[in-house]
């Protein structure tokens, strides 16, 4: 199936966050895990119309080449525990890094895209 007319098989399959995760220390595992390739590239899928065309050009680099997951959830609370739901999502594609910014309302939605420094 296609998004923006890329292929989504492919971009799936570019990331390479799935073999990364077991090397990771628990804590970041149970912050890398919460979002797997298919829901990033729903995300980008689902764009709010403002952040549409970045997420189209996001989308033709996953399709084309290798990415990663980048997630570490803010500590929150006394005990430093994870929250459940992602605010802000890191990706690293095409050799620069990604900070998606997510709304969550019924359900989460890539609100804007913006490359870290």
């Amino acid at each position: 199936m296609d998004f923006y007319g890329f292929n989504r098989a492919k971009a799936i399959a570019n990331c390479g966050s799935l073999e990364l995760g077991l090397a990771r220390d628990t804590n970041n595992v149970r912050a890398w895990n919460r979002l797997r390739p298919e829901h990033i590239v729903e995300l980008l899928h689902g764009a709010a119309a403002d952040a549409r065309q970045d997420a189209r050009n996001l989308a033709a680099q996953i399709s084309r080449g290798a990415w990663r997951i980048q997630t570490h959830a803010p500590a929150q609370g006394k005990a430093n525990q994870l929250v459940s739901n992602a605010r802000e999502v890191s990706i690293t594609a095409g050799g620069r890094d990604y900070r998606l910014l997510l709304n969550e309302g019924a359900k989460l939605q890539l609100e804007r895209i913006t490359q870290s420094a």
